[in-house]
C-alpha cells in the first residue's frame, strides 16, 4: 500500500441521495462561516485531484506490468506536477465509458477553476449582508458535494476495478486509512492516543 496515497475515508454517495447532509455543515452565514466552506470545498477538490492521480498511476502500473515493462519514474510523480484539468485530459481513456463521470469532471473543473480564479474577485462584495452571505455558503455547500460525488463516482466507475486488478480492494484501502490516522494520532496527540484505539 506504500503506492497509494489515501485522502479521503468513508463514501457517502451510495448509501444516501444527497452526498452532503445539511447537517454536516455549519448553518451559520458569519465570514468564518463563508471562509470555512471556501476551504473545505478547495479541500474536496484537491482530493478529487489526487484521486485523478491514483487513477492514472494505477493504469500506469497495469499497463507495465501487461505489457513487461519496468517502470524507471515513480508513476505519481508527474500526476502531482499537472493541475486538474490536465489530470482530466490524461484519464479520458478511463472515464470515457461513463458518462455521468465525464460530465462531473468536466462540471467540477469548471467550478475548482472557477473558486481557484474568480471567486473572491467576483463575490466579495456579497460578504457584506447576512442575505447574500447564505447565497454564497449555499453555491460553496453544493461546490463540496459536486467534488464529493465526483470523486466517489470516479472511484467506483474507474479507480476501484484497477485497483482489485491489482489486489487492492477498498477494505485495503480502508486498513490503510485507519493505520495513517493511527500513526496521525500518535505523532500529533500522543496524551490521547490509547492502545485501545489502535485495535479500532
Amino acid at each position: 500500500m506504500e503506492e497509494l496515497y489515501v485522502v479521503r475515508h468513508q463514501p457517502t454517495w451510495r448509501e444516501e441521495p444527497d452526498p452532503e447532509p445539511e447537517d454536516e455543515y455549519d448553518n451559520d452565514t458569519n465570514h468564518k462561516t463563508v471562509y470555512a466552506l471556501f476551504g473545505l470545498a478547495i479541500y474536496k477538490a484537491n482530493v478529487l485531484e489526487h484521486t485523478l492521480v491514483n487513477t492514472l498511476a494505477m493504469a500506469r502500473i497495469i499497463t507495465a506490468e501487461e505489457q513487461g515493462e519496468r517502470l524507471i519514474r515513480d508513476p505519481w510523480a508527474q500526476g502531482f506536477k499537472d493541475m486538474m484539468g490536465k489530470l482530466i485530459r490524461r484519464a479520458e481513456p478511463y472515464v470515457s465509458a461513463y458518462p455521468e463521470v465525464v460530465d462531473e469532471l468536466t462540471n467540477s473543473l469548471n467550478r475548482r477553476n472557477f473558486l481557484v480564479h474568480h471567486f473572491w474577485r467576483e463575490r466579495i462584495q456579497e460578504m457584506i449582508t447576512e442575505s447574500s452571505r447564505a447565497k454564497m455558503c449555499a453555491d460553496l455547500k453544493a461546490d463540496c458535494g459536486l467534488f464529493t460525488q465526483t470523486d466517489e463516482r470516479l472511484t467506483e466507475r474507474v479507480f476501484d476495478p484497477l485497483a482489485r486488478k491489482r489486489g487492492i480492494t477498498p477494505e485495503r484501502i480502508e486498513a490503510q486509512y485507519a493505520k495513517e490516522h493511527r500513526e496521525a494520532m500518535q505523532r500529533y496527540e500522543p496524551e490521547s492516543f490509547t492502545h485501545e484505539d489502535d485495535s479500532v
